[in-house]
């Protein structure tokens, strides 16, 4: 891009995806390479790992010697079940913690919100300060696998329980004049069910208002929309792919997903931030 293009203020959103969230990591590279830039992170879930580390510069090569690290990832996939959930978060807190320091939100280089549900007020929240390795465990924090996170005698679990990608946080805080580039890792919704499995069943009953309701709010606050993922059915046995952290082959193939979505729609961002 030209150096000497003016451009409106970008804001990223990252949604939560677990470990094809690594598909956000590789269309950041390619808007980095292109001289895009990123004003606001607004993130959800695992979306928040991966922009937790990029709005404090952590270089990609790094993120993924930690991830990708079969030792690491042993040792903070290891199940720990109890009565709050399978995993705890001990493992993600250690990454944020080891790559970033022990740093306060707003000490980011790249101002970064981070969103995650209150289950006492029954309601979004975004964290935009406080510790950042507690906020990045809260909005991760998928009931019945991870525990939830208590600050203040509140419970907070994953964000995407009530909007997994939070376009409309990032318009709110960017206003009209600024540009929404709203990554989702979903996939689209195939009309065959399986009837004879209740599992597959109730996942899709929960799930439809869910994914009905974030396309909305995608569709209305965007003015870019990355779909990585629209080639794949969402369905019960692709959901398994949001626990991959366990295969750096997964995650290597999702980072790879990121940059290909990109590069096919950098013409369209390009034009769309800058000043007319």
């Amino acid at each position: 891009m030209n150096v000497e293009d003016k451009y409106k203020k970008v804001g990223l959103v990252l949604g939560g995806g677990g470990a094809r969230s690594f598909a956000h990591l590789g269309v950041i590279d390619v808007l980095r390479e292109n001289g895009v830039p990123i004003d606001i992170l607004v993130t959800c879930s695992g979306g928040s790992i991966i922009g937790a580390l990029v709005a404090n510069n952590i270089p990609t090569d790094q993120i993924k010697n930690e991830f990708y690290n079969r030792l690491s990832r042993a040792r903070w996939l290891l199940p720990k079940p109890s009565r709050k959930g399978l995993l705890s978060q001990r493992g993600i807190k250690k990454i944020i913690l080891s790559l970033c320091g022990n740093i306060d939100i707003n000490q980011c280089h790249i101002p970064l919100y981070i969103v995650a549900t209150n289950l006492n007020k029954g309601k979004l929240h975004v964290f935009s300060k406080g510790d950042l390795s507690i906020a990045v465990s809260a909005s991760v924090a998928f009931p019945g696998i991870y525990t939830p996170i208590e600050i203040d005698n509140q419970l907070f679990v994953d964000g995407g329980i009530l909007n997994s990608i939070p376009a409309d946080i990032c318009r709110n805080l960017l206003g009209e004049e600024g540009v929404v580039i709203s990554l989702v890792l979903d996939g689209f919704l195939g009309q065959k069910v399986d009837k004879n499995n209740m599992f597959s069943i109730i996942y899709r009953s929960i799930y439809i208002p869910l994914f009905q309701n974030r396309k909305h709010i995608v569709k209305k606050n965007s003015d870019v929309i990355l779909n990585i993922f629209g080639d794949f059915e969402f369905n019960f046995k692709n959901w398994r792919d949001v626990l991959s952290f366990y295969s750096k082959r997964k995650m290597e193939y999702f980072y790879q997903l990121g940059k290909e979505k990109a590069y096919e729609n950098l013409d369209k961002i390009t034009e769309a931030i800058k000043m007319k």
